[in-house]
């Protein structure tokens, strides 16, 4: 029986009974070999050929790419099912959150400080403060791994295997935190609210029931105008892939005059990535209004500051610059998330009652992991993730403050990804810093310093992090009408693999080429450690002050569209238009609000919904585009590739 996509299948004693089951020999080999291909991929990429990073981004080309060739010539020799192509899907678009910005940088931050140290950035200082089975140790199998393996000689694997294994239960502490509250909010949010995910326009339109008809198996394909908008992504790219063999041939583009208004305001970016359009016409319209509007506001306001001479501030670095508007925006983020739960609490006593009491009346059928399995996962794993922070040293007074701030940041991540279908979105301001802001770090030991820099092992660069990819799973399965429990395991083979891979190739990686030639010498959470050990403050009220403003602003923005339902200000707008890097796609953006509002102004619904192929098409001919680049790379021109960018 074919599997539909429509959710109004009721209910029965036995929704399994008649319905094919997606988790079959096929979904799961296919899976898990595309999850290896997806973090090996990823690393090999960026470390080796030095092109297009496949596995950037909260979509990525990793994942997207095989999906269409299985689609196009393995559905109808294996037989697949919709929900088989599901599985096969999810499972690298897991795999691909891990090699390079989570895991790659968390084994050049335990393999560095034994090997970067100098009598110059003092980092030997803190050796007596470093857990021994947390960092690699010194010696000659630390200096191959940075400077290359002699010949003859083979890798010491024996020095990696206690940090490593710490490591992972740490990581797989997070994921069954992430994985626990995408359980227990999916309802909440697909269900009640209905957010759209609009990051999962494209794959489902791959993932529509066969065309039997049609030339093409995947019906959005035999459509004149998916081809429109295909050509014109994916040509911009072939076209510059001809300069890559012949340099006098002139490269398009995707740059052109910033918009400025004065010298002492940042310039606007005028950079048109089609793929950015094609994804922000499925945008709700007052939601992308909200990003370039306050992108806008927030450009004017950062202008203001500079001509009355305030500093605003620096991030950290892997926050929001300025410091100021990483903090309003965190301040945004922390009420949405906290006026989500509220909005949630009849949905979470019911998912409480269920865990705790086993209440009959509440079904958790529909759930690929039971409430209370989900909840107390959850617990259990906070609790290791607080026992770890405080085993390495963090203060015990200042671990809820940075737990708090995870929370908010992974999960405010989340629901902005799925509300804006933003691709690319970092930290407005990471957790540590938030702690230290709140604490202070004049009256922390070193010990307690060093705690801090272990936190950005596993809580760091956010270009790629789980929770999203989750997030989009859990939608994807909602589409999906039985045998729920099952898929459970399709996800947790693709973390268990990807974690694996990801760790294995690396160190791989490092022992042939040498990571100083790879990125291993990344070295921020160490210098970070320094300068704040160096330069010790209180509490640091204008960050905060910053944080409370945009809470508050968010808050009445809130409360207007309640009491106004036709207030057009979206106050996720607020809290996700100013970060980075949001700020610098904002004008294909703006582009795509103005089409789609000309459309439905001039049209109606019905031709916004005859658009969509064309705009599936622009995404979709982008990530063929950059596919064929790594290819062509690959065989062509290996260590001096050529990278497809639509967010830097």
């Amino acid at each position: 029986m074919a599997l539909s996509w429509n959710k109004s299948v009721p209910s029965t004693e036995a929704p399994d009974q008649g319905l094919q089951s997606p988790i079959t020999f096929w979904s799961l080999t296919l899976g898990t070999f595309l999850t290896v291909m997806a973090t090996l991929a990823g690393s090999y990429a960026r470390y080796v050929l030095h092109t297009t990073r496949l596995d950037q981004n909260h979509l990525s080309v990793a994942a997207v790419f095989p999906l269409l060739l299985i689609a196009l010539f393995l559905v109808r020799p294996l037989k697949l099912s919709r929900g088989e192509l599901v599985v096969i899907f999810i499972m690298p678009l897991i795999g691909s959150t891990m090699p390079t910005y989570f895991i790659g940088k968390m084994m050049a931050y335990i393999a560095v400080p034994h090997y970067g140290a100098t009598p110059e950035n003092q980092w030997a200082i803190y050796y007596g403060n470093l857990p021994a089975w947390a960092a690699v140790p010194s010696g000659q199998g630390l200096q191959w791994y940075y400077e290359g393996l002699p010949k003859g000689m083979s890798i010491p694997w024996e020095i990696w295997i206690a940090p490593v294994f710490w490591w992972i239960t740490v990581i797989a502490a997070f994921y069954g935190c992430c994985l626990c509250l995408m359980v227990i909010l999916r309802k909440q949010w697909i269900e009640h609210e209905r957010i759209g995910f609009p990051l999962m326009e494209m794959p489902l339109a791959i993932l529509e029931e066969t065309d039997k008809e049609g030339i093409f198996s995947i019906p959005i394909l035999n459509q004149r105008i998916f081809w429109i908008g295909f050509g014109l992504s994916a040509g911009i790219i072939l076209w510059n892939i001809i300069s890559y063999f012949n340099p006098t041939v002139p490269v398009i583009p995707h740059t052109s005059v910033n918009i400025e208004f004065g010298r002492v305001f940042p310039p606007i970016r005028t950079r048109l990535y089609p793929m950015v359009v094609g994804f922000a016409y499925f945008i709700n319209l007052d939601i992308s209004f909200s990003l370039w509007f306050f992108n806008l506001v927030t450009t004017l306001e950062i202008g203001a500051f500079n001509a009355v001479g305030y500093s605003a501030g620096a991030s950290d670095g892997l926050g929001t610059d300025p410091l100021a508007i990483g903090a309003q925006a965190m301040g945004g983020f922390m009420v949405t998330i906290l006026t989500g739960f509220w909005m949630a609490r009849e949905h979470l006593q019911n998912v409480v009652r269920k865990a705790f009491k086993g209440d009959d009346t509440v079904d958790d059928s529909d759930e690929i992991m039971a409430y209370r399995t989900a909840v107390y996962g959850f617990l259990a794993c906070s609790a290791y993730l607080a026992c770890w922070l405080f085993v390495t040293g963090m203060d015990i007074r200042m671990i809820p403050i940075f737990l708090f701030g995870v929370l908010v940041l992974f999960l405010g991540l989340t629901r902005v990804i799925a509300e804006t279908g933003l691709i690319s979105i970092r930290a407005p301001l990471m957790p540590q810093e938030l702690a230290s802001y709140i604490m202070g770090t004049q009256g922390l030991s070193q010990q307690a310093m060093v705690g801090v820099a272990f936190s950005y092992f596993w809580v760091g660069d956010t270009k790629t992090t789980m929770m999203p990819a989750l997030g989009h799973t859990v939608k994807l399965f909602d589409t999906l009408h039985a045998h729920k429990r099952r898929l459970l395991w399709s996800v947790l083979i693709a973390m268990a693999v990807g974690v694996i891979v990801s760790f294995i190739y690396t160190i791989y990686i490092g022992y042939t080429y040498g990571a100083v030639h790879t990125g291993g010498l990344t070295s921020y959470p160490w210098e970070n450690l320094v300068t704040k050990s160096k330069s010790p403050f209180g509490v640091r009220w204008e960050p905060l002050n910053f944080i409370a403003i945009g809470a508050l602003v968010t808050a009445f923005l809130m409360a207007l569209r309640y009491r106004f339902p036709w207030w057009p200000c979206h106050p996720i707008g607020f809290a996700a238009g100013s970060v980075y890097p949001v700020n610098i796609v904002i004008f294909p953006i703006f582009v795509a609000w103005f089409l789609k509002l000309l459309i439905l102004r001039m049209g109606g619904i019905q031709t916004y919904r005859s658009g969509r192929p064309f705009f599936i098409g622009l995404i979709l001919g982008h990530f063929v585009g950059a596919g064929i680049s790594f290819i062509v790379d690959m065989i062509w021109f290996p260590g001096q590739g050529h990278a497809i960018r639509f967010s830097d």
